[in-house]
């Protein structure tokens, strides 16, 4: 799998990069994984696809 940069949280001035906390599977779309990231600074929650290696070969 090929993880993508974190995603910024949108809610600081500045840059502060999420966290993934957990990646979660879609039947309906095997090539994305959904990862969910947390701000470390303010705890909000944002919900991001993160691309697997079969999409990557495959394009």
């Amino acid at each position: 799998m090929i993880l993508d940069e974190a995603p910024a949280c949108d809610r600081h001035e500045s840059m502060v990069p999420m966290r993934l906390r957990t990646m979660h599977s879609d039947s309906s779309r095997p090539d994305v994984v959904d990862g969910l990231y947390e701000c470390p600074e303010c705890g909000h929650e944002r919900r991001a696809p993160i691309r697997t290696g079969e999409a990557e070969t495959a394009a």
